[in-house]
Protein backbone atom coordinates (compact mmCIF):
# COMPACT_ATOMS: atom_id res chain seq x y z
CA UNK A 1 0.00 0.00 0.00
CA UNK A 2 1.31 3.32 -1.23
CA UNK A 3 0.86 5.58 1.58
CA UNK A 4 -2.11 6.99 1.96
CA UNK A 5 -1.66 10.49 1.81
CA UNK A 6 0.30 10.19 -1.12
CA UNK A 7 -2.07 8.11 -2.62
CA UNK A 8 -4.29 11.61 -2.12
CA UNK A 9 -1.83 13.89 -2.91
CA UNK A 10 0.79 14.96 -5.45
CA UNK A 11 1.23 11.44 -7.25
CA UNK A 12 -1.88 10.73 -8.15
CA UNK A 13 -1.74 14.57 -9.79
CA UNK A 14 1.09 13.32 -11.75
CA UNK A 15 -0.44 10.64 -12.64
CA UNK A 16 -3.81 12.09 -13.78
CA UNK A 17 -1.59 14.43 -16.22
CA UNK A 18 0.68 11.85 -17.62
CA UNK A 19 0.89 11.76 -21.53
CA UNK A 20 0.92 8.93 -23.92
CA UNK A 21 4.00 8.69 -26.59
CA UNK A 22 4.17 5.76 -28.72
CA UNK A 23 7.50 3.44 -29.39
CA UNK A 24 7.29 0.87 -31.37
CA UNK A 25 4.09 0.21 -31.99
CA UNK A 26 3.87 0.41 -28.22
CA UNK A 27 1.72 3.35 -25.80
CA UNK A 28 3.76 3.90 -22.94
CA UNK A 29 3.10 6.78 -20.15
CA UNK A 30 5.20 9.70 -19.81
CA UNK A 31 5.76 11.01 -16.43
CA UNK A 32 7.45 13.21 -14.26
CA UNK A 33 8.00 16.87 -12.54
CA UNK A 34 10.38 19.77 -11.67
CA UNK A 35 10.40 22.04 -8.71
CA UNK A 36 12.70 24.96 -7.39
CA UNK A 37 12.97 26.00 -3.36
CA UNK A 38 14.19 28.49 -1.14
CA UNK A 39 15.46 27.38 2.01
CA UNK A 40 15.86 28.24 5.83
CA UNK A 41 17.44 26.45 8.80
CA UNK A 42 18.37 27.55 11.87
CA UNK A 43 20.53 24.79 12.97
CA UNK A 44 21.69 21.44 11.38
CA UNK A 45 22.07 18.02 11.97
CA UNK A 46 25.31 17.44 14.86
CA UNK A 47 27.69 15.82 12.24
CA UNK A 48 27.26 18.75 9.96
CA UNK A 49 30.81 20.42 9.27
CA UNK A 50 30.64 24.33 10.31
CA UNK A 51 30.26 26.84 9.75
CA UNK A 52 27.53 26.40 7.40
CA UNK A 53 24.56 28.47 5.04
CA UNK A 54 21.44 28.94 6.72
CA UNK A 55 19.51 29.43 3.62
CA UNK A 56 19.75 28.38 0.17
CA UNK A 57 18.02 28.21 -3.20
CA UNK A 58 17.97 24.66 -4.56
CA UNK A 59 16.31 22.67 -7.63
CA UNK A 60 14.26 19.92 -5.44
CA UNK A 61 13.34 17.77 -8.21
CA UNK A 62 14.32 17.29 -11.47
CA UNK A 63 12.17 14.27 -12.93
CA UNK A 64 11.46 12.04 -15.75
CA UNK A 65 9.67 8.46 -15.71
CA UNK A 66 8.34 6.16 -18.12
CA UNK A 67 5.86 3.53 -17.41
CA UNK A 68 3.51 0.62 -19.35
CA UNK A 69 1.89 -0.97 -17.50
CA UNK A 70 2.06 -4.93 -17.89
CA UNK A 71 -1.21 -6.54 -19.20
CA UNK A 72 -2.15 -10.18 -17.98
CA UNK A 73 0.22 -12.77 -19.39
CA UNK A 74 2.32 -9.31 -20.50
CA UNK A 75 5.48 -7.79 -19.19
CA UNK A 76 5.66 -3.99 -18.93
CA UNK A 77 8.14 -1.25 -16.82
CA UNK A 78 8.17 1.40 -14.74
CA UNK A 79 11.44 3.54 -14.64
CA UNK A 80 11.75 6.93 -13.10
CA UNK A 81 14.95 8.89 -14.02
CA UNK A 82 16.07 12.23 -12.32
CA UNK A 83 17.96 14.49 -9.90
CA UNK A 84 16.67 15.54 -6.23
CA UNK A 85 17.50 17.11 -2.95
CA UNK A 86 16.45 15.18 -0.20
CA UNK A 87 16.23 17.53 3.16
CA UNK A 88 14.68 16.23 6.18
CA UNK A 89 13.50 17.74 9.78
CA UNK A 90 16.53 16.31 11.17
CA UNK A 91 19.16 16.87 8.60
CA UNK A 92 19.64 19.05 5.65
CA UNK A 93 19.94 17.52 2.20
CA UNK A 94 23.82 18.76 2.07
CA UNK A 95 24.35 16.45 5.43
CA UNK A 96 21.78 13.76 3.51
CA UNK A 97 24.13 13.69 0.89
CA UNK A 98 27.66 14.21 2.18
CA UNK A 99 27.93 17.15 0.63
CA UNK A 100 28.60 19.62 4.10
CA UNK A 101 29.52 16.53 6.38
CA UNK A 102 32.64 15.87 8.72
CA UNK A 103 35.46 14.31 8.04
CA UNK A 104 34.47 11.36 4.84
CA UNK A 105 32.40 8.77 4.14
CA UNK A 106 29.47 10.82 5.88
CA UNK A 107 27.27 10.05 3.18
CA UNK A 108 24.02 8.72 3.98
CA UNK A 109 23.24 7.24 1.04
CA UNK A 110 26.11 5.67 -1.44
CA UNK A 111 23.58 4.17 -4.43
CA UNK A 112 25.04 7.88 -5.62
CA UNK A 113 24.06 11.85 -4.31
CA UNK A 114 20.57 12.25 -5.06
CA UNK A 115 21.67 14.75 -7.03
CA UNK A 116 23.25 12.92 -9.36
CA UNK A 117 21.19 12.65 -12.36
CA UNK A 118 20.08 8.79 -12.48
CA UNK A 119 17.34 6.20 -12.20
CA UNK A 120 15.91 5.91 -9.25
CA UNK A 121 12.76 3.48 -9.33
CA UNK A 122 13.48 1.02 -12.86
CA UNK A 123 11.90 -2.12 -12.71
CA UNK A 124 10.12 -4.44 -15.08
CA UNK A 125 6.68 -6.93 -14.45
CA UNK A 126 5.89 -9.43 -15.39
CA UNK A 127 1.52 -10.48 -14.71
CA UNK A 128 1.15 -14.30 -15.83
CA UNK A 129 -2.11 -13.89 -14.62
CA UNK A 130 -5.00 -11.78 -12.86
CA UNK A 131 -4.03 -10.18 -9.69
CA UNK A 132 -0.35 -11.49 -9.76
CA UNK A 133 2.57 -9.55 -10.63
CA UNK A 134 6.60 -10.34 -9.97
CA UNK A 135 8.75 -6.95 -10.03
CA UNK A 136 12.04 -6.85 -10.09
CA UNK A 137 14.77 -4.23 -10.18
CA UNK A 138 15.04 -1.14 -8.35
CA UNK A 139 12.52 -0.97 -5.72
CA UNK A 140 11.12 1.35 -3.94
CA UNK A 141 9.23 0.02 0.30
CA UNK A 142 5.79 -0.26 -0.01
CA UNK A 143 5.45 1.91 3.48
CA UNK A 144 6.49 5.08 4.13
CA UNK A 145 7.33 8.51 2.40
CA UNK A 146 8.74 8.45 -0.98
CA UNK A 147 12.61 9.35 -1.53
CA UNK A 148 11.41 12.12 -4.13
CA UNK A 149 9.72 15.60 -3.01
CA UNK A 150 7.41 15.86 -5.27
CA UNK A 151 6.04 12.59 -4.42
CA UNK A 152 5.49 13.75 -0.78
CA UNK A 153 3.18 16.23 0.47
CA UNK A 154 5.93 17.75 2.60
CA UNK A 155 9.19 19.13 1.17
CA UNK A 156 11.50 17.53 4.16
CA UNK A 157 10.79 14.02 5.19
CA UNK A 158 9.86 12.71 8.57
CA UNK A 159 12.69 11.20 11.13
CA UNK A 160 11.30 7.92 10.57
CA UNK A 161 12.09 7.91 6.41
CA UNK A 162 15.66 8.23 7.27
CA UNK A 163 15.45 4.88 9.28
CA UNK A 164 13.64 2.58 6.62
CA UNK A 165 15.42 0.94 3.67
CA UNK A 166 13.74 3.01 1.46
CA UNK A 167 15.57 1.96 -1.94
CA UNK A 168 15.74 -1.74 -2.60
CA UNK A 169 17.58 -4.09 -5.34
CA UNK A 170 15.57 -6.94 -5.87
CA UNK A 171 12.50 -9.00 -6.68
CA UNK A 172 9.08 -8.65 -5.02
CA UNK A 173 5.82 -10.93 -6.02
CA UNK A 174 2.68 -9.51 -4.99
CA UNK A 175 -0.96 -11.18 -5.41
CA UNK A 176 -4.25 -8.85 -5.51
CA UNK A 177 -7.22 -11.36 -3.91
CA UNK A 178 -9.60 -8.20 -3.41
CA UNK A 179 -10.06 -8.43 0.03
CA UNK A 180 -7.17 -7.87 0.60
CA UNK A 181 -3.25 -7.10 -0.79
CA UNK A 182 -0.12 -9.68 -0.18
CA UNK A 183 3.74 -9.31 -1.26
CA UNK A 184 6.91 -10.65 -1.01
CA UNK A 185 10.39 -10.07 -1.86
CA UNK A 186 14.12 -10.13 -1.45
CA UNK A 187 17.08 -9.20 -2.70
CA UNK A 188 20.64 -7.49 -2.17
CA UNK A 189 20.79 -4.97 0.87
CA UNK A 190 23.69 -2.57 1.27
CA UNK A 191 25.69 0.54 1.56
CA UNK A 192 22.76 1.69 -1.78
CA UNK A 193 19.76 2.39 1.11
CA UNK A 194 19.09 4.79 2.87
CA UNK A 195 21.27 4.97 5.59
CA UNK A 196 23.39 2.04 4.62
CA UNK A 197 26.77 3.60 5.11
CA UNK A 198 26.00 4.06 9.01
CA UNK A 199 25.96 0.18 9.42
CA UNK A 200 28.35 -1.42 6.98
CA UNK A 201 31.07 0.21 4.73
CA UNK A 202 34.24 2.71 5.22
CA UNK A 203 31.69 4.46 7.48
CA UNK A 204 30.06 1.92 9.13
CA UNK A 205 30.13 -0.11 12.18
CA UNK A 206 33.09 -2.37 12.94
CA UNK A 207 32.34 -6.50 12.47
CA UNK A 208 28.83 -5.59 10.98
CA UNK A 209 28.42 -7.29 7.64
CA UNK A 210 25.57 -7.89 5.63
CA UNK A 211 24.03 -8.67 2.48
CA UNK A 212 20.75 -10.02 1.74
CA UNK A 213 17.03 -8.52 3.23
CA UNK A 214 13.55 -10.17 2.63
CA UNK A 215 10.37 -8.50 2.98
CA UNK A 216 6.81 -9.46 3.13
CA UNK A 217 3.30 -7.57 3.92
CA UNK A 218 -0.38 -7.16 3.71
CA UNK A 219 -3.13 -4.02 3.41
CA UNK A 220 -6.40 -4.48 2.85
CA UNK A 221 -9.14 -1.74 2.10
CA UNK A 222 -12.16 -1.39 5.08
CA UNK A 223 -14.67 -0.04 2.88
CA UNK A 224 -16.23 -3.39 2.23
CA UNK A 225 -17.09 -3.59 6.04
CA UNK A 226 -18.42 0.24 5.89
CA UNK A 227 -14.67 1.66 7.12
CA UNK A 228 -13.13 3.99 4.81
CA UNK A 229 -9.62 2.72 5.68
CA UNK A 230 -6.83 1.29 4.52
CA UNK A 231 -4.39 -0.54 6.65
CA UNK A 232 -1.30 -2.15 6.09
CA UNK A 233 1.22 -4.31 7.90
CA UNK A 234 4.78 -4.73 6.60
CA UNK A 235 8.02 -6.47 7.61
CA UNK A 236 11.69 -5.91 6.52
CA UNK A 237 14.52 -7.89 7.60
CA UNK A 238 18.37 -7.82 6.74
CA UNK A 239 20.36 -10.55 7.34
CA UNK A 240 22.64 -9.75 10.60
CA UNK A 241 21.52 -6.00 11.02
CA UNK A 242 17.83 -5.32 11.28
CA UNK A 243 14.39 -6.22 11.29
CA UNK A 244 11.53 -3.45 10.81
CA UNK A 245 7.65 -3.72 11.20
CA UNK A 246 5.73 -1.18 10.26
CA UNK A 247 1.85 -0.73 11.09
CA UNK A 248 0.01 1.69 8.45
CA UNK A 249 -3.74 3.27 8.83
CA UNK A 250 -5.43 5.39 6.58
CA UNK A 251 -8.35 7.21 5.24
CA UNK A 252 -10.23 10.25 3.53
CA UNK A 253 -12.45 11.69 5.13
CA UNK A 254 -13.57 14.34 2.83
CA UNK A 255 -12.17 17.79 4.00
CA UNK A 256 -9.56 15.51 5.90
CA UNK A 257 -7.32 12.75 4.79
CA UNK A 258 -5.43 10.70 7.97
CA UNK A 259 -3.07 8.55 8.23
CA UNK A 260 -1.03 6.99 10.95
CA UNK A 261 2.33 5.06 10.34
CA UNK A 262 3.94 3.35 13.51
CA UNK A 263 7.65 1.68 13.21
CA UNK A 264 9.12 -1.03 15.42
CA UNK A 265 12.87 -1.96 14.92
CA UNK A 266 15.02 -4.64 16.49
CA UNK A 267 18.69 -4.96 16.32
CA UNK A 268 20.10 -8.64 15.05
CA UNK A 269 22.95 -9.63 17.81
CA UNK A 270 25.19 -8.82 15.17
CA UNK A 271 24.45 -5.36 14.73
CA UNK A 272 23.94 -5.12 18.74
CA UNK A 273 27.62 -6.87 19.36
CA UNK A 274 29.15 -4.38 16.68
CA UNK A 275 27.59 -1.18 18.32
CA UNK A 276 28.41 -2.05 21.36
CA UNK A 277 31.75 -2.73 20.67
CA UNK A 278 32.61 0.11 18.91
CA UNK A 279 31.36 2.60 21.76
CA UNK A 280 32.46 0.16 24.21
CA UNK A 281 28.83 -0.01 26.35
CA UNK A 282 25.82 -2.14 26.68
CA UNK A 283 22.69 -0.76 24.41
CA UNK A 284 19.26 -2.02 23.88
CA UNK A 285 17.82 -4.13 21.12
CA UNK A 286 15.10 -1.88 19.69
CA UNK A 287 13.65 1.06 18.95
CA UNK A 288 10.44 2.80 17.46
CA UNK A 289 8.72 5.64 15.96
CA UNK A 290 5.19 6.53 15.04
CA UNK A 291 3.39 9.19 12.78
CA UNK A 292 0.52 11.39 12.64
CA UNK A 293 -0.45 12.60 8.72
CA UNK A 294 -3.49 14.96 8.33
CA UNK A 295 -3.99 16.39 5.13
CA UNK A 296 -6.70 19.35 5.78
CA UNK A 297 -9.00 20.59 2.41
CA UNK A 298 -10.63 23.96 3.22
CA UNK A 299 -11.82 24.31 -0.71
CA UNK A 300 -10.60 23.57 -4.07
CA UNK A 301 -7.11 23.85 -4.82
CA UNK A 302 -6.03 24.43 -1.29
CA UNK A 303 -4.74 21.70 1.15
CA UNK A 304 -2.45 21.90 4.59
CA UNK A 305 -0.71 18.80 5.16
CA UNK A 306 0.37 18.37 9.03
CA UNK A 307 2.75 15.94 9.89
CA UNK A 308 3.83 15.11 13.61
CA UNK A 309 6.39 12.11 15.39
CA UNK A 310 8.07 10.76 17.73
CA UNK A 311 10.56 8.34 17.83
CA UNK A 312 12.19 6.75 20.81
CA UNK A 313 15.68 5.32 19.48
CA UNK A 314 16.75 4.39 23.68
CA UNK A 315 20.70 4.26 22.71
CA UNK A 316 20.80 2.57 19.55
CA UNK A 317 21.74 2.93 16.23
CA UNK A 318 18.82 1.88 14.46
CA UNK A 319 17.41 5.27 13.88
CA UNK A 320 20.91 6.43 12.77
CA UNK A 321 19.93 10.15 12.45
CA UNK A 322 19.40 10.07 16.56
CA UNK A 323 22.11 7.21 17.47
CA UNK A 324 24.63 9.44 16.28
CA UNK A 325 24.31 12.32 18.85
CA UNK A 326 23.20 12.64 23.01
CA UNK A 327 19.59 12.13 22.40
CA UNK A 328 17.68 9.15 22.75
CA UNK A 329 14.25 10.90 21.79
CA UNK A 330 12.96 13.17 19.51
CA UNK A 331 9.77 14.81 18.23
CA UNK A 332 8.71 16.85 15.50
CA UNK A 333 6.46 19.26 13.57
CA UNK A 334 5.73 19.83 9.88
CA UNK A 335 3.33 21.91 7.96
CA UNK A 336 3.01 22.54 4.67
CA UNK A 337 0.28 24.65 3.47
CA UNK A 338 -0.33 24.18 -0.34
CA UNK A 339 -2.07 25.80 -3.02
CA UNK A 340 -2.41 24.21 -6.50
CA UNK A 341 -3.36 27.08 -9.13
CA UNK A 342 -4.03 23.81 -11.42
CA UNK A 343 -4.07 20.00 -11.09
CA UNK A 344 -0.64 19.72 -11.96
CA UNK A 345 1.04 22.84 -10.27
CA UNK A 346 1.78 23.35 -7.26
CA UNK A 347 3.16 26.53 -4.46
CA UNK A 348 3.76 25.43 -0.93
CA UNK A 349 5.65 26.71 2.07
CA UNK A 350 6.80 25.19 5.06
CA UNK A 351 7.66 25.41 8.30
CA UNK A 352 9.09 22.08 10.43
CA UNK A 353 10.29 21.80 14.34
CA UNK A 354 12.45 19.26 15.94
CA UNK A 355 13.17 18.87 19.44
CA UNK A 356 15.32 15.86 20.87
CA UNK A 357 15.17 14.73 24.83
CA UNK A 358 16.76 12.29 26.96
CA UNK A 359 20.03 12.62 27.48
CA UNK A 360 22.42 9.47 26.73
CA UNK A 361 25.52 11.06 28.58
CA UNK A 362 23.61 12.99 31.45
CA UNK A 363 26.33 15.81 31.91
CA UNK A 364 25.29 16.99 28.58
CA UNK A 365 22.56 18.64 26.99
CA UNK A 366 20.23 15.96 24.73
CA UNK A 367 21.88 17.61 21.38
CA UNK A 368 21.03 16.31 18.22
CA UNK A 369 21.92 19.32 16.25
CA UNK A 370 24.24 22.32 15.48
CA UNK A 371 24.71 25.90 14.80
CA UNK A 372 26.99 27.34 12.30
CA UNK A 373 29.44 28.37 14.76
CA UNK A 374 29.93 24.62 16.33
CA UNK A 375 27.34 24.93 19.76
CA UNK A 376 25.56 21.81 20.30
CA UNK A 377 21.35 22.33 20.20
CA UNK A 378 18.30 20.17 21.14
CA UNK A 379 16.30 21.61 18.68
CA UNK A 380 15.75 22.71 14.71
CA UNK A 381 13.39 24.62 12.81
CA UNK A 382 13.32 25.26 8.75
CA UNK A 383 11.52 26.91 6.29
CA UNK A 384 11.08 26.61 2.82
CA UNK A 385 8.92 27.58 -0.29
CA UNK A 386 8.74 25.52 -3.03
CA UNK A 387 6.90 26.10 -6.62
CA UNK A 388 6.51 23.01 -8.71
CA UNK A 389 5.38 21.99 -12.02
CA UNK A 390 3.91 18.34 -12.63
CA UNK A 391 3.21 16.24 -16.41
Amino acid sequence: MKKVLVAAGLLAVSAANAGQITVANTDITLFGGVSASYNIQNNDHAIVKTPFSKDSFSVNNVIIGLTKPAQDGGIGFTAAFGSFEAPTVVASSDVVNGRNGVGTGTDLIDYGKTTDFKPWLAFATYKPVAGLTVDAGLLWTNFGEKPITILNPHITRGVLFTANPVLLKGARVSYDAGVAKVYAGAGKAGEYQLMGPIYIGSAGIPGVNYTNYIEAGATSNLKQFGLPVDVGLHTYNENGNRDIYALTVGGDLGIASLGLEVDYFKADDGLKKGWDNFWSTTSSKDAWGAALYANIKPVAGVQIPVRIEYADNKDTILIPTVGVSNAKKVWTFTITPTYNPTKNTFLRAEVSYAKSSDAINATQDAWLFEDDKGNKKTSRTTGAVEIGFLF
